[in-house]
């Protein structure tokens, strides 16, 4: 049965290197549209969470039982910043342009990555309301890092570049 599985893994990751690697793309403009967001969510039906979510990273947020709803004190609510969408892929060679919108969060301090941990586009700041065109070629194999550093480790995306 492992063997099964083991062979069924590989036959998988194969084709998967196959059909990435002889896509026959060649490399174009692409833009993606991606939305700075906030989910957030209440109950009053549960403990409240412990410790409290805003002391682990600056990407969660939390109104303690009492703070959100006055009126009943057991209610509380929680949050995260995000990237809408989180995962995006490209070929490799394709001039990728972000259109940016930032939905909920006062100041986003933004930076992309490339796959060897160099800076592809150096850091610049969005607020609520903005919208701001970033672009830049992915000229590397591998994942992108889209982060927020304001609501890091949470507020991150992917994009992922490959062979055409």
């Amino acid at each position: 049965m492992k063997l099964r599985r083991s062979i069924a893994l590989i036959a998988v990751g194969a084709l998967t290197l196959v059909a990435c690697g002889t896509s026959g793309a060649t490399p174009s403009d692409v833009t993606f549209d991606v939305e700075l967001i906030e989910i957030k969510g209440a109950t009053d039906g549960i403990p409240a969470p412990e410790p409290d979510p805003s002391t682990l990273s600056s990407g969660y947020g939390y109104k303690a039982p009492g703070e959100y709803d006055a009126d009943n004190p057991d209610k509380w609510q929680v949050a995260t910043y995000m990237f809408s969408p989180a995962a995006m892929t490209v070929v490799e060679g394709d001039e990728v342009t972000f259109r940016l919108f930032g939905i909920n969060g006062d100041h986003h301090a933004m930076t992309v990555v490339g796959p060897d941990g160099s800076t592809v586009v150096n850091s610049f700041d969005m607020s609520r309301g903005q919208e701001k065109l970033v672009t830049f070629t992915a000229d590397q194999l591998g994942h992108y890092k889209f982060i927020c550093s304001t609501h890091a480790p949470t507020m991150t995306a992917d994009l992922l570049s490959v062979s055409g």
